[in-house]
Formats: structure tokens, C-alpha cells, sequence
């Protein structure tokens, strides 16, 4: 496929998608689960003066005691409210993020035309919503070991401001992209041809050979202002010292409102892609 066929394919998938724009029924879906994420955010970021003190209080616990006694002082409580805050946004995903994509993916393969996924109904959804955790997994995990382990190799070489900015903003972004590129296609797969977690992901990478550029592209734009919300959010030295420490947290929930719309055109371009190879 050349160049200018993968940037129709990429412009047409895009264009396909704003088109569903008025789909209220998705935004609700996605609209829930945001909230549910802002809350767990809200919660940390109210600690300890809201109501459920004594279950951050535990949760943030298990980082280690110094961790815990910094969350409970100011300004302290901002340098780590970004990691706490992941983590806890971890265990949310892990538990539905999965079944909320599946179940955007499968109200997008209605409106492009497709047939019922059943992705909430009948007897297989226990199995379809493990499957789609199995794939939340791998590609999470991937994405959180590049972001544990990729800074400590690079550590020795990060001998200059430059090189970190690089580093952060550039040379981590793309490996992000990379791997998320890879994996693309995956979550809707599992929707649509009620593939096991394992099929799925070998048919996104197969996808992914056959339209690198047209994958990495979408990647990239879908998620170009997550990545660097939360490249900023991963910094908060920064942001506390030379600002108000409090606008790590809006940079978090505003990072979250990002991602919803993020999750729509993700679900809504690679169903229209896997649409698009049915044909």
C-alpha cells in the first residue's frame, strides 16, 4: 500500500468516525466511565478531609510508610498524587476498561453496519469480558514496563536537560505509540469476531505489518494529548515548585476528560477499519 493510500485510508477513517459524533448512547458509556475515573481521582486528591480517608489511607498504605506519611502533607501530597493516582486508575481499567471498549466497539459496528456483537448479552459474555481483560493486560503491560524500565536504561545517558526533554517527550512517546499502534486493533477484534484474547492480538499485529503507517498514524494522533498530558503529569517537581502545586490534579482530571475522547476515536477508527477488510 503506498504513501498516499495510507494517508486516504487514515483521512477516510477519521472522517468516518466524526461522523458518528451524535451517537449519544457511546458518549453515555464513556461519560460513565470517565466519571468513575475522575472520582477515584477526586478522592485521592480530597485525602484526608473527604469522607472515605480511611480507605485511601490503606491504599496508599501499600506504596510504603514514607510514601503514605508524604500523601497526608502539603505540598508532598501533589508530588505523588500522579503515581497513586495511576495506580488506582490501573485497578479501575483492569476491572472495566476492557468491557467498556467492547461494549463502544460493538455500538460502533452497529452504526457502520455491521450486526449485533452481543457483546453484554448471552451466555459467552463472562468469556468475552475476560478475553478483553486478557488483552487490556498485555497491552498495559507492555506499556508499563517501557515506562518502568526504558528510564532506567536510559538513565547514563541522560546527562543533560535536553536529553531528558528529548527522552520524555520524544523518544518515549513514540515507543507508546509503537506498541499501541501494535495493538490497535485488538479490543475490537474480540467484539466483532469473538476472537480469544491471543487471536485477537495475533490478528492486530498481522494488520499492523500489512498497514504500518495507517496504524502508527492513527496511534499517534489518538494519542498525541494523552501522551503529553501525561508526560507533564509525570513531572511534578516541576509543576510544584514553579506553579500551584493543586494543577497537578487538573492536569490529571483534565488528562481523563482527554482520554474519553481518545477512547472514541480509538474504538471508532479501528471498527471502521476491521469494516473496511470485510468488504
Amino acid at each position: 500500500m503506498g504513501l498516499l493510500e495510507n494517508v486516504n485510508q487514515f483521512v477516510l477513517l477519521f472522517f468516518d468516525t466524526i461522523r458518528q459524533v451524535a451517537r449519544w448512547r457511546i458518549w453515555l458509556v464513556l461519560l460513565v466511565y470517565y466519571l468513575l475515573q475522575w472520582l477515584s481521582l477526586y478522592v485521592l486528591y480530597d485525602y484526608p478531609a473527604g469522607p472515605l480517608g480511611g480507605g485511601v489511607a490503606r491504599w496508599v498504605s501499600l506504596f510504603g510508610p514514607q510514601e503514605a506519611t508524604a500523601f497526608g502533607h502539603y505540598p508532598q501530597h501533589f508530588l505523588l498524587l500522579g503515581k497513586v493516582a495511576g495506580w488506582a486508575k490501573l485497578a479501575l481499567g483492569l476491572v472495566l476498561e476492557g468491557l467498556v471498549l467492547g461494549m463502544v466497539a460493538s455500538m460502533f459496528y452497529r452504526s457502520f453496519g455491521g450486526g449485533d456483537t452481543g457483546v453484554t448479552t448471552g451466555s459467552s459474555f463472562v468469556v468475552r469480558w475476560a478475553n478483553l481483560i486478557v488483552v487490556w493486560l498485555v497491552v498495559n503491560g507492555l506499556m508499563l514496563a517501557a515506562g518502568q524500565i526504558l528510564p532506567v536504561w536510559a538513565t547514563p545517558y541522560l546527562d543533560g536537560s535536553r536529553r531528558v526533554l528529548a527522552f520524555s517527550f520524544v523518544l518515549m512517546p513514540f515507543v507508546f505509540t509503537l506498541i499501541f499502534s501494535v495493538f490497535l486493533l485488538a479490543i475490537p477484534s474480540v467484539v466483532i469476531y469473538k476472537d480469544h484474547a491471543f487471536r485477537a492480538i495475533g490478528r492486530s499485529v498481522r494488520y499492523f505489518f500489512r498497514r504500518p503507517l495507517s496504524l502508527f498514524g492513527l496511534a499517534a494522533v489518538i494519542l498525541g494529548l494523552p501522551i503529553l498530558l501525561g508526560a507533564l503529569a509525570s513531572r511534578p517537581s516541576g509543576i510544584v515548585t514553579s506553579f500551584k502545586p493543586e494543577l497537578v490534579y487538573w492536569i490529571l482530571s483534565v488528562s481523563l476528560f482527554i482520554e474519553m475522547i481518545a477512547y472514541f476515536f480509538w474504538m471508532g477508527t479501528a471498527v471502521r477499519f476491521l469494516r473496511g477488510q470485510e468488504r
